[in-house]
């Protein structure tokens, strides 16, 4: 999927869709993979307290809370749970053999839920057929496919589902991922947001774009997405009082380049990760600066560096209390605690999740 910068758009005509209630089935010929590796372990012991599990679901921890024990991740064609302190691979939750050739499909979005028992993820193809699925992290069943869209992404407080998936259209033709859809876990009652059908998002600019990347802010109102095609941009949208994509707020790096990607909340700051760079291809761009990883006050558009400049970050993900952070350079996963030196893990890594 390739990417493009949208133009900070203002507000337009509402296009709320509500798609209405469809409950997860696991029965009735769902699609399944073989669960790869290892049997089914017990739940990894808090004897460690540096690496002791802190659950979301029983409040928002300390930024001295402990470090995660295991890690879900994407490494090349499998979904897997990696120990937190080596990165070695603890369980191989799923196999996709066809998502091995480096083209399409392809693995994407690793999204764990706040108690730490089930995974997401999607298998996608070329702005064309992609399937989220679910499986349970201690390996004891395989995964299911549950329904069609990609980029999927777990609230903070456990409830809802976000993903992407192709907005409707009049046109006998293919449309990329370019709509947010928010699926509330218990009920199955969903909300999309698309942009609206106007003249100023009547473009190959939004038409061919894709969601790329979703993750919820701390208040399980707000997301941030990346849209991407020929560059990629960020934006916030509030679920709460955006009616339609029009609306969201595009995320502006002070000083900085136009390409933004891989936003990651920080809990306990609120503040948004993202990796910014100039545009490489296709738009101008004034930025002359390095690649750098920043955390920006969306409303206030002020930035503050999170990695020093010059790494080429592909991932970006905060554990629950926001003191631990993973990142991919160079297709390498690192993980870094507060202000301590990163510690390289295992490569080939595209998606993680703590």
């Amino acid at each position: 999927m390739a990417a493009k910068r949208p133009v900070v758009a203002v507000a337009v005509a509402a296009t709320l869709v509500i798609v209405g209630v469809l409950a997860f089935r696991a029965g009735d010929d769902p699609v399944v993979t073989r669960a790869g590796g290892k049997s089914a372990a017990a739940p990894p012991s808090a004897a460690d307290d540096d690496v002791a599990t802190t659950l979301a679901a029983a409040g928002r921890p300390s930024a001295k809370a402990p470090r995660p024990v295991e890690i879900a991740a994407i490494v090349g064609g499998s979904v897997v749970m990696l120990d937190g302190r080596d990165g070695v691979t603890m369980r191989t939750l799923a196999n996709h053999p066809e998502a091995t050739t480096g083209g399409f499909p392809f693995l994407q979005s690793v999204t764990l839920t706040p108690d730490r028992r089930e995974v997401y993820y999607s298998l996608v193809g070329d702005c064309g057929a992609a399937t989220i699925y679910r499986v349970p992290t201690d390996g004891s069943m395989s995964s299911v496919a549950i329904l069609t869209g990609v980029s999927p992404a777990v609230s903070p407080d456990g409830r809802k589902l976000a993903y992407a998936v192709a907005a409707p259209s009049q046109e006998e033709q293919r449309h990329c991922q370019n709509a947010v859809v928010v699926r509330d876990l218990q009920t199955g009652v969903e909300r999309t947001w698309r942009y609206p059908d106007t003249p100023d998002f009547a473009t190959p600019l939004f038409l061919d774009a894709v969601v790329s990347e979703i993750d919820w802010a701390p208040d399980s109102i707000r997301l941030a997405y990346t849209l991407s095609y020929e560059g990629d941009s960020v934006s916030v949208l509030n679920t709460e009082t955006d009616a339609d994509l029009g609306q969201t707020v595009e995320v502006v790096v002070p000083d900085g380049g136009g390409n933004s990607n891989h936003p990651a909340w920080q809990p306990t700051s609120g503040l948004l990760g993202v990796f910014n760079t100039r545009f490489e291809c296709c738009f101008d761009d004034n930025y002359e600066g390095p690649p750098r990883a920043l955390l920006i006050d969306v409303e206030r558009r002020l930035a503050t560096p999170l990695l020093p400049a010059g790494r080429r970050v592909t991932a970006l993900d905060f554990d629950a209390s926001g003191a631990h952070l993973l990142f991919v350079d160079g297709g390498r996963l690192y993980r870094r605690s507060t202000t301590q030196a990163p510690v390289g893990l295992v490569p080939d890594v595209t998606s993680v999740d703590w």
